[in-house]
């Protein structure tokens, strides 16, 4: 066999967590004398420019950054004190300190910029306090004495977190979900799939399904032991993660080990790491780390996940599913070994496949068993495919590089998932979950006389079309702050 112009890569995800969002205040008294909470470690009021700087890599990078939050400073009705395990004073928990407008300011942002900042779970106050000014470390499990917290009590950290997110109108009743993403305080994960009672066993019901932590922090445990472990607890797929030069409460701190060096998919950082000590020169930090976002994308092997479902989803395929390109342009796909458990709660999205461009080049056509691919994209000198959700069995991938592009396919610049597509000369027909407010851009169809969204809670907010590219652009709004799932008919 000669060797191939071209070679498809199946690439590992790239994606950072940032803890500790939700802090109105910065400074710790979690050090010496002091019970109360680890915060950010740095002196400063937190306030809504500190969730823009953020946001602005995410938009720039076209990724969703996976947001953890520290809830109990964002409590307006001093609700800590009906569970006085959650903070230092117990039920005289106090907070009329940090009452204030840029409260509902914050969060009404967070809630608009979903389509770049995840909302995710983290904790209440981050710590334990079996009595007042008696802290112990963490919230979710007690690393000082190396055991669980009462079952019961972990329950009731969880009503405390809802109850503060209701007073922000982020309820059932108003329809949002309870965060998908969860990391716990101190990697304060009890991982016990085998057990009635663990974190899994708490949170899964709730509807959290993705979790990382350091696993080797509680070793007694037996978590999984590689540097990319994890595995199913519960209902929540769990994965290791690791600090590569990131410390907690530095500003603008981006890792320090070389990205083909870092062996988990998942790295750590925290909120303090993405700002810079002054105003003055945030942008300055921002550009830095979107110059390692863009470093990451340029690598050969990894990618930047668009959002967390896809992140996990791509880390569950490179697990269980084979891939080898068996000749030029054609892979065989034998994914008959993913688990059942990754269907139960959708964990999947497609697979993400990339190959490397020329200038001038683009993939010319991409077919999976003779269908629609879900997505394309073009970055950073690379071709990706999004592949439809695959199901338990072998696929064949076709595809080819040339000057043109596809003849139809959605071009996905945003941060949603495409679980499928198909196209006629009457209809195309996508299944979207959508984050927040995007654009989609769906290239090679005629102009549709009609669109149909399955789902009442997408709004289609407005719609386009260029007659010159053959290119319709659809501006969606999804309503619940962890995303919206529904199809949409686009009839010609």
């Amino acid at each position: 066999m000669g060797t191939k112009k071209e070679e498809i890569i199946f690439p590992r995800p790239f994606a950072f967590a940032i803890d500790d969002f939700g802090w109105m205040t910065g400074n710790d008294h979690g050090y010496g004398d002091y019970q109360g909470p680890f915060r950010v470690g740095i002196d400063r009021k937190m306030d809504v420019d500190n969730y823009k700087s953020v946001v602005k890599v995410a938009e720039a990078k076209k990724i969703r950054l996976m947001g953890l939050f520290i809830l109990g400073e964002m409590d307006r009705l001093n609700i800590l004190g009906k569970y006085p395990t959650t903070n230092p004073d117990g039920k005289n928990w106090d907070n009329s300190k940090n009452i204030c407008d840029e409260q509902i300011e914050i969060m009404n942002y967070v809630k608009q910029n979903a389509a770049n900042l995840e909302f995710g779970l983290h904790g209440v106050l981050h710590e334990y306090w079996p009595e007042v000014n008696q802290r112990r470390r963490a919230e979710w499990y007690n690393l000082d004495d190396d055991h669980p917290w009462p079952e019961e009590i972990m329950h009731d950290h969880v009503k405390c977190f809802k109850e503060i997110m209701a007073q922000y109108d982020l309820t059932e009743e108003a329809g949002h979900s309870f965060p998908e993403s969860f990391v716990a305080c101190a990697y304060g994960y009890y991982w016990n799939p085998a057990g009635e009672y663990s974190t899994g066993s708490v949170l899964g019901p709730e509807g959290v399904k993705y979790a990382n932590t350091m696993f080797q922090e509680i070793p007694e445990l037996s978590p999984p032991k590689e540097p990319n472990g994890g595995g199913f607890d519960h209902g929540l797929l769990v994965v290791n993660r690791n600090i590569y030069g990131t410390m907690w409460h530095d500003y603008t701190c981006l890792p320090t080990v070389p990205i083909d060096e870092q062996e988990s998919d998942l790295v750590e950082s925290h909120w303090s790491n993405w700002l810079a000590p002054d105003d003055s020169l945030q942008d300055e930090t921002n550009q830095k780390w979107i110059d390692y976002l863009t470093i990451v994308q340029q690598q050969r092997d990894r990618y930047l996940a668009k959002n967390t479902q896809q992140f996990y989803s791509q880390w569950l395929y490179k697990k269980y599913t084979c891939f080898d390109e068996k000749s030029d342009g054609v892979a065989e796909i034998d994914n008959s070994k993913m688990p059942d458990t990754a269907y139960r709660k959708d964990f999947l999205a497609g697979m993400v496949l990339k190959v490397a461009l020329a200038k001038g080049q683009h993939i010319s056509a991409a077919s999976i068993d003779n269908k629609e691919i879900a997505s394309y994209f073009e970055d950073e000198g690379f071709g990706f495919l999004y592949l439809p959700v695959l199901e338990r069995k072998k696929y064949t991938l076709k595809y080819s590089v040339g000057t043109s592009t596809m003849p139809h396919y959605v071009y996905n610049d945003g941060t949603y998932n495409i679980y499928s597509f198909t196209c006629n000369k009457d209809v195309a027909a996508l299944v979207i979950r959508l984050y927040g407010t995007q654009v989609i851009k769906i290239v090679g169809i005629s102009s549709p006389q009609k669109i149909d969204i399955t789902n009442p809670k997408v709004t289609l907010l407005d719609k386009n079309y260029n007659e010159d590219s053959k290119t319709l652009f659809i501006n969606l709004k999804a309503h619940d702050i962890v995303g919206e799932t529904t199809t949409i008919g686009l009839i010609y």
